[in-house]
């Protein structure tokens, strides 16, 4: 899958720029923080309109755990970071709103595998025993313009404290992948192995966000 260049992230901060310029004096800031199973975010928000809002935001987080690739438990290293600029269309000047972005979707996923000594292990087009996988590694990598949709609500307890929900997606294409092993497991099995673990990504992620949003 083609990857969304640069240039968009970039056309994407001109005309962020040229809203911001046009936008009333007396529009009002705000700042939010959220959590999300992107981790946790901050965002600055700025209304338009009665109808527009343009937000800026970063959300991310870095963790260690398990996770299974094609058949295979892995001890993953991952991290993640998502500099992003929404903007929200609001139909009905309410609540809710409908929301339309662009991130710089940056997400690294360190693999590792230690084979126990009795296990057999199918790699690619061939099962391994442990002698013959040996130390298996490797990296998912996201680093590429990835667009937004969704929808949201705004719960305002007053003028300057609110609760915020947003529920959407991104689609960040489909990641590169590296595998490497210290034992004999060939490099046709790791190339198939890579493209498996690439078809298992989802190109659409689902996000759910909560948050706080205070306006001045």
């Amino acid at each position: 899958m083609k990857k969304l260049p640069l240039s968009y992230t970039a056309a994407m901060l001109v005309s962020a720029a040229t809203l911001l310029a046009a936008a009333p004096a007396r529009a009002e800031f705000g700042v939010g923080i959220n959590v999300s199973n992107l981790g946790f975010g901050v965002e600055a928000r700025q209304t338009l309109s009665p109808s527009l809002d343009l937000r800026f935001g970063i959300a991310g987080i870095a963790y260690h755990t398990d996770f299974k690739y094609d058949g295979i438990d892995y001890d993953i290293k991952q991290s993640t970071a998502v500099p992003e600029i929404k903007l929200d269309w609001r139909p009905g000047q309410g609540m809710f709103r409908l929301t339309f972005g662009l991130s710089y979707y940056n997400q690294v996923s360190n693999l590792e595998l230690t084979p126990e000594i009795a296990g057999l292990y199918q790699i690619g087009n061939n099962t391994y025993t442990a002698t013959e996988v040996g130390r298996l590694t490797g990296k998912v990598s996201h680093h590429v313009g990835a667009p937004y949709f969704g929808v949201g609500w705004d719960f305002l307890a007053n003028k300057n404290l609110g609760f915020t929900i947003d529920a959407g997606a991104y689609y960040r294409n489909e990641p590169d992948v590296w595998l490497t092993s210290t034992g004999t497991v060939s490099a046709n099995d790791l190339a198939i192995e890579a493209n498996n673990i690439k078809d298992d990504v989802w190109a659409v992620l689902p996000v759910v966000k909560l948050g706080m949003l205070f306006r001045f």
